[in-house]
């Protein structure tokens, strides 16, 4: 089996912690599909379809979807939750959803089984990530593409300073806390290099806001999937170390929320 991340530990609050408002899905939907050319009633593979937090609002849109993902747990709370909006709105007119447990790096599908392919902030648990990314090529009509989605952060906004201080404190003790995989910036870097196709857009701008607390918690509960592998002890260490520097840092503002604006950007890659 893949030495990708399973989500599976979090399944169950998930959605709760990676949060994107209403107003915004259908935005992302609709340019996902512009951008993806795909046409009503198309076909669309999602790698790492998770909980649906984006395939749900594309199946909304009538696209016929077809999400592969190692983590069971995941696959069948997004299986909830498809049937949940179904029965609220049994007049609209939803895509098909079809889901396989499979490692993204062998894809079980014949050469341009899809109009378009989409992973949305995966490919950096992923050890693989190149052949990964040419097996989502591969299942792609000729001309089709690949939307590799990323919601971006300011650098110095509160989740960054304290994910990098817990870092940090990691690696003090001994330990790299990276992941295995790749992120966008990289992937989209080595797709140019490779003489691939690759066109950037920026679909929509949101604000959330976390207090200072609320991201310790999420850090020293390991709601992180960067927090996973490291041994229990350095992690009690780093995690005492970071609740210790999250006090000196914000004293009196530890329950305050802090402003942290999101834009949802897409790399359309395709091959020449």
């Amino acid at each position: 089996m893949s030495q990708s991340v399973s989500f599976d530990p979090v399944a169950d609050r998930y959605d709760e912690t990676r949060i994107i408002p209403p107003y915004a899905l259908p935005v992302i939907a609709r340019g996902l599909l512009h951008l993806g050319e795909i046409p009503a009633g198309g076909t669309l593979l999602e790698i790492g379809v998770g909980t649906g937090r984006i395939g749900l609002p594309l199946l909304g849109e009538g696209v016929n979807l077809t999400g592969v993902d190692i983590s069971p747990r995941m696959v069948e709370r997004l299986h909830m939750k498809y049937e949940a909006m179904r029965q609220a709105e049994p007049r609209h007119t939803w895509g098909t959803l079809t889901t396989q447990l499979t490692d993204i790096t062998a894809l079980p599908f014949p050469s341009g089984a899809f109009d378009a392919a989409l992973a949305v902030h995966v490919l950096h648990l992923v050890p693989e990530w190149r052949r990964a990314l040419d097996e989502a090529l591969r299942v792609v009509k000729p001309g089709g593409a690949l939307l590799l989605g990323q919601e971006q952060r300011e650098s110095d906004d509160v989740q960054h300073r304290v994910q990098n201080t817990w870092i940090a404190f990691a690696q003090d003790l001994g330990y790299t806390a990276a992941y295995p995989g790749a992120g966008y910036s990289t992937i989209v870097s080595d797709a140019r290099a490779r003489g691939l196709r690759v066109d950037e857009h920026a679909l929509t701008v949101w604000d959330v806001s976390a207090t200072p607390r609320e991201v310790l918690r999420w850090i020293t509960e390991r709601t992180w999937s960067r927090t996973w592998a490291v041994p229990d002890g350095i992690f009690a260490e780093s995690a005492r170390r970071l609740a210790a520097w999250v006090e000196r840092e914000y004293g009196g503002a530890l329950d305050a929320p802090q402003r942290m604006p999101i834009s949802f950007a897409v790399a359309r890659i395709r091959r020449r």
